[in-house]
């Protein structure tokens, strides 16, 4: 099966259709993933239609799987037919195959079009952040929003923040001063704490600070490329990736590690810009990023980190996002968090449903928070601990359920050492909105 774009059988239709329907036949024969998401109950539906004959799948019934696939890789983590079996099945790249060739021959939608550029999204927003937030609980205005750009009006969306993270940077942390060879570490920000959440960048910066750790935090950033993923936009995703690879390219050369502020984009970062760039510069920046609560759980694991903490979180609900479990850290935020004293982690090992754009759509809207309500009930009664997620997207469901952000691990971690709230004069993200 092929899942580069940078190949010519990628865009062959008739290779495409026969790649899926093997992909189903293999899937409905083995159903290790029936409960997984919204994808696989079709899936299964369809072919059972036709006397579990995949070969009679018709094109638009391959498509309406694919368009409920929202890449949250729970199934690759389970497949036992994904490379080097033979099979070579890689679910969710062959279902963004089916979205990335049909955008390609049909355009983009306005929703995708829309929420593919983040930047565009965050600099609007930035002009006036009160007003945008304003408007953002407005159910007449989000009724217009629907109608203009698909998200749905229901939907929690991001906070604007008052001042961009790159704009807080400049003015408080000397990252820009320092030379490459005086660089422990590379931030790469993300559009979520560039635009919305800031807190956490800044509480991220502080304990490395804290703790003796020079980070570095590059201008000229730009978006992942997920956003445009998810929508099919695969040039967008391959231009902000190329882009990203050539700033970050020199720190990675000289194996600095590469910490990114959200799981998605680390997950991207890792798995995916080695194919979407295709370069040396590309293997390397992606071998040397690391997700930031990765990161932090193995320098505490490592007596990098100091443990003089002020003050203690107490119990603490963790959320363990797909993208997170994806790296394959079920393990760390919790062990990160328990070298606070006193401080106990119950983890939720349950998806959100939103793993991107899907969720925020208006058509996938209602399918998403019925992926998210085994999440979100495990939040909604429990007001008498701290909610905490890496992942700030996934965090949209479960303030739906509590009314409240959860908190980045990193967020957590700064508290207790005193370095935000009280008088250091600094805000996470959960006390601005």
């Amino acid at each position: 099966m092929e899942y580069n774009p940078h190949h010519d059988e990628y865009w062959n239709d008739a290779a495409l259709e026969a790649n899926m329907k093997q992909a189903f036949d293999i899937c409905n024969g083995c159903r290790l993933c029936y409960n997984l998401c919204p994808s696989f109950p079709a899936l299964f539906e369809i072919v059972e239609h036709y006397d579990n004959d995949a070969t009679q799948v018709l094109p638009d019934e391959l498509n309406r799987v694919a368009d409920l696939c929202y890449q949250c890789k729970l199934c690759y983590l389970k497949c036992p037919y994904i490379p080097p079996h033979h099979y070579d099945l890689d679910f969710p790249r062959l279902m963004l195959r089916s979205k990335v060739t049909r955008a390609k021959k049909r355009g983009l939608s306005r929703a995708d079009q829309f929420l593919g550029n983040p930047e565009k999204i965050g600099k609007m927003g930035q002009v006036a952040p009160g007003l945008a937030n304003w408007s953002l609980k407005k159910p007449g205005l989000r009724k217009m929003m629907q109608r203009m750009y698909g998200i749905d009006y229901r939907r929690h969306l991001p906070a604007f923040a008052p001042v961009r993270f790159s704009d807080w940077v400049r003015r408080h942390h000397q990252s820009t001063a320092l030379a490459l060879d005086e660089v422990d570490v590379v931030i790469f920000s993300t559009c979520t704490v560039e635009y919305h959440e800031v807190g956490i960048g800044q509480a991220v910066l502080k304990v490395l600070q804290h703790n003796g750790i020079r980070a570095a935090v590059p201008e000229g950033q730009v978006c992942c490329g997920m956003p445009a993923l998810d929508g099919g936009d695969i040039a967008a995703a391959v231009q902000r990736a190329t882009a990203n690879v050539a700033l970050l390219a020199p720190y990675a050369r000289a194996n600095k590690p590469i910490l990114a502020l959200q799981p998605t984009c680390a997950l991207l970062l890792k798995q995916d810009y080695p194919t979407l760039v295709e370069s040396e510069e590309s293997r390397i920046v992606a071998a040397q990023t690391k997700d930031v609560t990765q990161y932090l759980a193995d320098a505490m694991k490592r007596g990098v980190l100091k443990k003089d903490f002020q003050s203690g979180p107490g119990a603490v609900t963790y959320h363990l996002s797909c993208h997170t479990k994806a790296q394959g850290l079920k393990r760390a935020a919790k062990d990160l968090l328990e070298s606070i004293d006193g401080c106990q982690v119950e983890v939720v090992d349950r998806c959100a449903g939103i793993d991107g754009t899907w969720g925020l759509k208006a058509e996938y809207y209602d399918e998403a928070i019925k992926v998210s309500a085994k999440l979100t009930e495990r939040f909604a009664n429990r007001h008498d601990v701290k909610a905490c997620s890496d992942c700030a997207l996934a965090g949209l469901q479960i303030e739906t359920a509590t009314d409240d952000r959860p908190v980045h691990p990193a967020e957590i971690l700064a508290r207790a050492y005193g370095l935000i709230g009280g008088s250091t004069g600094e805000t996470t993200g959960a006390e601005r909105h």
